[in-house]
């Protein structure tokens, strides 16, 4: 079985819904490039893989002539995004091709079923894959960065500002532990005016204006993502209820549990579609810190919950277990 997929080198989302799975897919001959040449193209090909957009849009008919293959679109989220979403107006433009993408795909993969009954309208062929992690390999591995200090650890992208929003007073209260705690904030981007404005605003939320001991990571490609996690010891998952955010899919759990690094959750979708993952939920302000003094104080249970998650994720989203029902259904796509 051979597999071109498209990426770009910087596409978290192309990282975890193509070159993982490509790369970790037993008995297949996978390729992933953002700038297929002709030699790329002449060459023979089972499946074209892509997240939800591609150069091909619009053309998909003379793909299968010149590759002679089947195409598969994946989703890893929603495509409609909420008003106040800062990509909002562009996806405006981009909506119908995704649509389009989706009606015209010979498959479409998506990483849970909510999101697959959103996507059905467009084409009733939707195979269900869960973000799913290489433990042990690559970067994803247990290692961590020694350090005298509690971390107290974020990362992510701009468009988070509203989640890290919700921290913004229960971190206020963590001054009383100030001198054995840090707050890492990952992911910081100043490459404009724009995302340097809202990033510094998160940084603010997250350091209680920078009044409490703090460290900054700058953000960094998708194969080097994991690198900041080496610097927690408690992940904070704090993340505004909506139908939008229902929408993604739970991989900072996944991410944490592989460095064994215990979780505050928000108890909302879709975090709270596994129940059953040994993390400390939140229900209301409250519980921020109630959850944060118990892990600050007793490091013997941050212990415990580290080991629980990576035990708990590293059985239900191994990236290959998850592959072999991927390749049986690529696979089967192609007989048909």
């Amino acid at each position: 079985m051979k597999i071109l997929g498209l990426s770009h080198p910087h596409s978290g989302c192309g990282f975890h819904r193509v070159v993982l799975p490509l790369g970790f897919m037993n008995d297949v001959s996978g390729f992933v490039t953002n700038i297929p040449t002709d030699d790329i193209l002449t060459q023979k090909w089972d499946i074209l893989l892509f997240n939800r957009l591609s150069q091909y849009d619009n053309n998909f008919d003379e793909v299968r002539k010149q590759i002679g293959c089947k195409i598969v679109v994946d989703m890893d989220d929603d495509w409609v995004l909420p008003s106040n979403h800062i990509n909002y107006y562009d996806y405006q433009e981009l909506n119908s091709r995704i649509e389009k993408n989706l009606r015209d795909a010979d498959m479409v993969t998506c990483t849970h079923e909510r999101l697959a009954n959103r996507i059905k309208p467009f084409n009733s062929n939707v195979q269900v894959f869960p973000n799913a992690i290489p433990f042990g390999e690559h970067q994803y591995h247990e290692n961590k960065n020694n350090c005298d200090k509690i971390r107290i650890f974020w990362c992510g992208g701009v468009t988070h500002e509203g989640d890290l929003e919700i921290l913004k007073n229960p971190i206020r209260k963590l001054k009383t532990h100030q001198q054995k705690i840090k707050m890492v904030i990952g992911g910081y981007d100043d490459s404009n005016d724009i995302s340097k404005f809202i990033w510094d605003k998160m940084v603010s939320y997250f350091t209680a204006s920078k009044q409490l001991p703090h460290e900054i990571i700058k953000g960094t490609t998708p194969d080097k993502y994991m690198n900041m996690y080496s610097n927690a010891d408690i992940m904070l998952v704090p993340l505004l209820a909506s139908d939008w955010a229902a929408g993604k899919s739970n991989l900072k759990l996944l991410e944490a549990a592989t460095k064994k690094i215990p979780i505050i959750c928000s108890a909302v979708e879709p975090y709270i579609n596994d129940i059953d993952a040994p993390v400390f939920w939140v229900h209301n302000q409250t519980d921020w810190n109630k959850h944060l003094n118990l892990l600050i104080n007793n490091p013997d249970i941050r212990k415990e919950y580290g080991e629980k998650i990576y035990n708990w994720a590293k059985t239900k989203y191994n990236i290959f277990n998850v592959n072999a029902s991927r390749r049986k259904a690529f696979a089967d796509l192609i007989a048909s």
